[in-house]
């Protein structure tokens, strides 16, 4: 973040349900990434639902946590079409899934991550897919327990290195440019179709 945003963010309301949407889900909204988690403070949640209504993302609850909600926020088709791969269903179907449905993944998912942050269970290392990580780097973590990564940003990274770093420079570009139009008074629904448009353009 540069120091123009970083002065612009401190001077803006924190629970204000579009900037925090835009700090943690900025690569997601840009269509640049499948999802990102968002935790914002409990009586935000109603809100949350409110401010993504239309948008074309979706907010799946994954747990309440002490004071917080942690929500997925996800593109849909592009959560299913990495969810159908067949590498990845393999590797689900290690942790238990059943693969045949998208919503009884996100659900066995949801009750993964639940024990976790209440019981302290095994934490969902599966977690990266459903981010949208490289599957190598979902494996690559849990084999090397977090260690020996080539680099650490957005997540860590244990194959191709350069494209998950050209990837991480323009999740920073977007969540900094995204501010500046928050701040403007921008909805996220708006936002989202300024990024989509611009994609189509630049396809064309």
């Amino acid at each position: 973040m540069c120091e123009e945003v970083f002065e612009m963010v401190c001077s803006m309301d924190r629970r204000k349900i579009e900037l925090q949407l835009v700090l943690q889900c900025a690569p997601t909204i840009a269509g640049l990434k499948t999802s990102n988690l968002l935790i914002v403070p409990k009586d935000l949640e109603d809100k949350v639902r409110l401010v993504l209504r239309h948008s074309g993302l979706l907010g799946y609850r994954l747990v309440y946590d002490k004071k917080r909600v942690v929500f997925l926020v996800f593109n849909r088709n592009m959560l299913m079409s990495y969810l159908a791969k067949a590498e990845v269903r393999d590797f689900l179907v290690k942790y238990g899934y059943r693969t045949d449905a998208f919503g009884g993944c996100l659900s066995f998912f949801q009750k993964r991550y639940e024990a976790y942050v209440h019981c302290r269970k095994d934490f969902p290392h599966e977690m990266g897919i459903f981010l949208g990580y490289p599957l190598q780097d979902v494996e690559g973590f849990i084999e090397s327990g977090g260690d020996n990564f080539l680099l650490s940003g957005y997540w860590k990274v244990y194959s191709d290195e350069a494209k998950a770093q050209r990837l991480f420079e323009k999740f920073d570009i977007v969540k900094d440019d995204m501010v500046r139009m928050v701040s403007k008074g921008c909805s996220i629904k708006s936002i989202v179709s300024y990024y989509a448009t611009d994609a189509i353009e630049k396809a064309v």
